[in-house]
């Protein structure tokens, strides 16, 4: 039988929150304030755990609108866990965007320690969504500099620098990335579509081909190739090294020998014809590949 516990325990570990439906939504709700109001959390569960059970009432309030609620339940952690908790930290800076708005937040977790990683990554956000594009990627800079093993954070300074057109920078970021988690079969994709992308760019800048675009196009497929032989039915690599064979075999006069490449292109449009003949990946994936099929 599931108990209350186990409910809460899954809604806070997946975020399946996040997601719901309306009815179901207030009724996870009605469960948490129940448990949580009630005594039973307090008297049932160790330090940790109550932490979790209240976190997530604080983020049910949060999208209900509950604003004296949510503060309610801040002012329990504050007592609990202490205010220079980095945990209470970021939860203070979610409320007061919800209820004073980003300035105002933004002036909260500014005024944390650097060495708050959670912190640090609510600065980000919110910078984000205020579209303070150089201090957000100024921000992500220090945030690298001080967690350098965060994965999380190089992938979205790639991110940062590939919508301001920066793909040189994106791209050494990924490579990053890739040094924190070698067999991260779509980090390895990211790479070879930023380095298409970024190839794209310069012919957009030059009047001529070049030995640069060639290179960029030549590192697209090695990272496609290198995705598909981590995931070997993988479409979206697969789709990578067919847009991008087909492009180096567009080249007037090419630098190098691209033979190799002209193969590569006949085996892409094979494994995908047959991903999508044995209908053997996701809806939305064997849409993508039907796509990439008809047009190249």
């Amino acid at each position: 039988m599931t108990t209350t516990i186990d409910i809460l325990r899954n809604a806070q570990t997946t975020s399946s929150y996040l997601t719901l439906a309306p009815e179901e939504f207030q009724s996870l709700y009605d469960i948490s304030y129940k448990f949580v109001t009630s005594g039973a959390a307090a008297r049932s569960l160790p330090p940790a755990n109550l932490y979790n059970v209240f976190e997530l009432q604080f983020f049910l309030s949060i999208i209900a609108g509950k604003d004296t609620e949510a503060s309610a339940i801040l002012a329990t952690l504050t007592d609990r866990f202490r205010q220079d908790s980095h945990r209470v930290g970021v939860l203070r800076s979610i409320y007061l965007e919800a209820t004073e708005g980003p300035l105002k937040a933004l002036e909260f977790v500014s005024g944390r320690p650097d060495t708050e990683l959670g912190t640090l990554k609510r600065k980000i956000v919110i910078l984000k969504s205020s579209n303070q594009t150089s201090h957000y990627i100024s921000e992500l800079l220090k945030l690298v500099d001080n967690f350098p093993s965060d994965a999380e954070s190089w992938a979205e300074l790639a991110s940062a620098y590939a919508e301001a057109g920066m793909y040189a920078q994106s791209l050494f970021a990924l490579h990053e990335v890739l040094l924190l988690v070698p067999l991260a079969y779509n980090i390895n994709a990211l790479i070879g579509e930023t380095s298409l992308v970024y190839a794209s760019s310069l012919q957009a800048a030059s009047s001529s081909h070049s030995v640069a675009i060639e290179e960029r196009l030549f590192e697209a497929v090695k990272f496609f190739l290198r995705s598909v032989e981590l995931c070997e039915d993988y479409v979206r690599g697969w789709a990578g090294v067919l847009v991008t064979t087909k492009r180096i075999a567009a080249i007037q006069k090419p630098v190098g020998d691209t033979s190799t490449y002209k193969r590569l292109y006949d085996v892409a449009r094979n494994r995908l014809a047959k991903i999508v003949e044995t209908q053997d990946a996701s809806e939305s994936e064997l849409a993508s590949a039907r796509l990439v099929l008809k047009n190249y």
